[in-house]
């Protein structure tokens, strides 16, 4: 059996299991038949365990860029839980099925569309000046990449406000004078947990913007940018699409970074079928391989349903990255199967306060919409 067809045939089985249609011990087989296939791989397997990653890469694509909320309608590609889908085993899912089962209904999305849309809602938490207590801040954000060259592409954005991140957190601020507006020193120590503020963070929330783009290019992969036609170019199968990705992470210079270049490697493999599956314009099909890519990976294991940072539930995957000596971080992705659609991804870092009390640090991203649409954006007044 070559790969291609191992890749097809554990998709088909998945997608008849966990619809319910064929339960079977035939097709429980033939999965095991492809799984173990699947442990005998043709080339060298990059490794990824609890080590280090590229330092920076997470914090910098999961800090800053983030989305505003707007109006969804039917047209648009939403991201909600389809309550219709059901797995049809008395088992947890494995981290294998739920990501096999994404990539079969992730399949069947819209190819085509004038603008390629992406909203998310982005979500911290850091530490107030004195590190007393914990804050929470939002950003929202929209952007709309225009396919045809007569369309103007946007981007927009808005400060949703910062608040103590939990009752507990509230009553230290509450001791403190219950301040609006913080300021940061430059220097200020964050163990890599996260970034300084450049400039005073607000309470109240910011107005909503909007800013035309000029980009010529569409994202990026392994730190270098692409262009509509290299996007175009991006392989549709699962094997072709992880030597690509592969060749691409092979020309970065790691060997001066002090961290372990097979490690480091194998977690921008990761990142980057994240990002194929979440913010770039790609095909179906190589969103679709790029779940096949994650499910041939070892690091990635599931753990229980849960809700996302806007309440939606989901199959949750994790793997965790060092992001400096010592200092691990949790990552966790929340999937809905039934759409094969990223809801949210989200990272879990611990901190200790002034008082000695250990405070969780979360960063994450939610999806709102991911996909191409025939709509047109509606910028705001106050544009860039």
């Amino acid at each position: 059996m070559n790969s291609d067809q191992l890749f097809k045939d554990r998709a088909r089985v998945l997608d008849e299991d966990l619809a319910g249609r064929a339960s079977t011990a035939g097709a429980d087989a033939l999965l095991m038949q492809v799984v173990s296939l699947e442990r005998v791989p043709a080339r060298r397997r990059l490794r990824l365990s609890p080590g280090r990653a590229l330092l920076g890469l997470a914090a910098a694509a999961a800090a800053v860029a983030v989305i505003a909320p707007a109006m969804l309608s039917d047209s648009t590609i939403s991201i909600a839980p389809q309550p219709s889908t059901s797995v049809s085993v008395t088992a947890e899912p494995t981290a294998q099925q739920i990501l096999l089962a994404a990539a079969v209904a992730v399949e069947k999305a819209p190819a085509s569309g004038d603008y390629w849309r992406t909203a998310t809602i982005n979500q911290w938490m850091l530490t107030d000046p004195t590190r007393s207590y914990v804050l929470e801040g939002r950003r929202s954000a929209e952007v709309w990449l225009a396919k045809r060259p007569d369309l103007p592409s946007w981007r927009m954005r808005q400060d949703l406000g910062v608040k103590p991140a939990t009752p507990r957190d509230e009553a230290a601020w509450r001791a403190a004078g219950a301040p609006t507006t913080w300021r940061y020193p430059k220097d200020m120590k964050t163990e890599n947990l996260f970034s300084v503020p450049s400039r005073p963070l607000e309470a109240a929330a910011g107005e909503r913007t909007g800013e035309r783009l000029h980009w010529k290019t569409v994202g990026d992969l392994a730190g270098k940018s692409l262009t509509w036609q290299e996007m175009r170019a991006i392989p549709g199968e699962p094997e072709t699409l992880r030597s690509y990705l592969e060749e691409r992470i092979g020309r970065l210079d790691l060997a001066g970074s002090g961290m372990d270049v097979e490690e480091a490697r194998a977690y921008i493999l990761i990142r980057n079928c994240v990002d194929i599956i979440s913010t770039l314009p790609a095909s179906p099909e190589t969103r679709a391989s790029a779940y096949r890519v994650l499910a041939s990976l070892p690091g990635i294991r599931a753990e229980a349903e849960m809700t996302d940072p806007l309440g939606r539930p989901g199959q949750v995957l994790s793997y965790q990255e060092e992001i400096e000596p010592g200092v691990f971080s949790k990552v966790q992705l929340v999937v809905d199967p039934g759409t094969g659609l990223l809801l949210a991804e989200v990272r879990t870092n611990t901190t200790k306060l002034a008082n000695g009390r250990q405070a969780e640090l979360r960063l994450s991203t939610s999806y709102q919409a991911i996909g191409w649409t025939d709509e047109r954006p509606e910028p705001p007044t106050h544009r860039n």
